[in-house]
C-alpha cells in the first residue's frame, strides 16, 4: 500500500463517519493536505511525536470520532505518549501508524521500526484493539469496525517508500490550522 492510497481511504472514511483527522508532521500531513484538504483535518507542523497525544486530548473533550495518522518515525519519537493517548481518549479513537521503516521526510534514514512491534506496544499501553491490515480492503474493514465504537483502536500498516516527488508543504501557518479546525468542529463537540 502507498501513503496516497491509505490517506485517500482515511479521508473518505473520516468524511462518512464525521471524524476529525490529525496527521503527524512531514509527508503524511503534506500528502493529506494535497489530496483532500478539509478544515476538520488538523495538520501537525513540527512537534514530531506529539500528534496522538494532541488528538487524544481533543477526543477526551469531544464526542467526535478521531483518526490519527503518523509515520513510524513520529511514533518512535512519541512512544511515551502511547499510554497517555490510550487513557485520555474517550470517543472512537483510531491511531494509524504508517510504517515504511524510514524517516522519509528528512532524507530516508532508516528508523528502528523493524525492531518494534507497535501493535504490542499499543495493547500494553491500553488500546482496546489492534489491526495489521495488509491491503486496502482490510484497512477499510478495520476502519469500518473501529469508527462507530467508543474504543481505542490501533492500526499498524506497512507501506511502500514514496517514489514520486513529495507534495508541497501544508499551505497554512499553525495558527491558521488551529483556527480553521476550531471553526469546523465548533458545533460538533
Amino acid at each position: 500500500m502507498t501513503r496516497d492510497e491509505i490517506l485517500r481511504l482515511v479521508a473518505k472514511m473520516a468524511r462518512g463517519a464525521g471524524a476529525a483527522v490529525f496527521t503527524g508532521n512531514g509527508y503524511n500531513a503534506r500528502t493529506l493536505a494535497a489530496l483532500d484538504d478539509r478544515p476538520e483535518f488538523f495538520y501537525m507542523v513540527g512537534s514530531m511525536g506529539l500528534c496522538p497525544t494532541l488528538a487524544a486530548g481533543f477526543a477526551h473533550r469531544s464526542r467526535m470520532p478521531v483518526i490519527v495518522v503518523e509515520g513510524d518515525g513520529n511514533a518512535l519519537m512519541g512512544l511515551s505518549g502511547f499510554p497517555v493517548t490510550a487513557c485520555a481518549s474517550s470517543a472512537a479513537f483510531v491511531h494509524i501508524v504508517l510504517d515504511n521503516g524510514l524517516y522519509e521526510t528528512t532524507g530516508g534514514q532508516k528508523t528502528l521500526a523493524a525492531r518494534v512491534d507497535f501493535g504490542l506496544l499499543a495493547l500494553g499501553a491500553g488500546y482496546d484493539r489492534v489491526y495489521r491490515p495488509e491491503d486496502l480492503l482490510a484497512l477499510e474493514a478495520a476502519l469500518e469496525g473501529a469508527l462507530p465504537q467508543a474504543q481505542r483502536t490501533f492500526i499498524a500498516v506497512r507501506t511502500a517508500r514514496q517514489t514520486s516527488a513529495p507534495y508541497p508543504r501544508v499551505p497554512y501557518h499553525p495558527r491558521e490550522i488551529a483556527e480553521r479546525f476550531r471553526k469546523a468542529i465548533a458545533d460538533r463537540i
